[in-house]
């Protein structure tokens, strides 16, 4: 992983969540995988400021599906408690995120410089006997990213993302 990035993951029991979710997709290409996750997040802020939700915790990108053309994913906020009144018609909605066991990697450094630490994972996954070729990533859909720290006011070297691979 870049010399900012945990080497060795940590194996983890997540607790399942309440959440403010919306389901996205977009074509594989990282910058068009951005672009769509910087707007259903933004249509998330949006709905939780409307419905003055506060958020209980790191925000989230579950990824569904994988292929070489496209990604889906579902965005999601963690909250403390069930929407008063609920969310309405729409895409955002709310809903609990199952826990369970995963290993937990560390990124530490821009988003853009994920996809260097995702190849580090995959070789130690490779190294662990848990994949043979990127096609086996599909055993562990959904996988998911936690966003430790806000982007709008911490620099980019220091971004935190936690990411789970989870267990059976």
């Amino acid at each position: 992983m870049s010399e900012h990035s945990q080497t060795q993951p940590e194996r983890v029991e997540v607790q399942p969540v309440l959440a403010l979710q919306i389901a996205s997709e977009s074509r594989a290409d990282p910058q068009e995988i951005s672009k769509a996750m910087e707007q259903a997040f933004c249509e998330l802020r949006l709905a939780s400021e409307a419905h003055t939700v506060q958020s209980a915790g790191p925000p989230r990108a579950i990824y569904t599906a994988y292929s070489p053309d496209a990604v889906k994913f579902t965005v999601v906020m963690p909250i403390a408690s069930e929407v008063s009144g609920g969310i309405g018609d729409g895409p955002v909605m709310v809903g609990e995120v199952p826990g369970g066991k995963a290993l937990r990697f560390v990124h530490k450094g821009p988003y853009p410089k994920l996809m260097e630490t995702y190849g580090k994972i995959t070789e130690w996954m490779k190294a662990n006997d848990m994949l043979e070729s990127e096609a086996d990533w599909a055993k562990y859909v959904p996988m998911w990213e936690e966003y430790v720290n806000d982007p709008e006011s911490t620099p980019a070297e220091e971004l935190i993302t936690q990411i789970y691979v989870p267990l059976p």
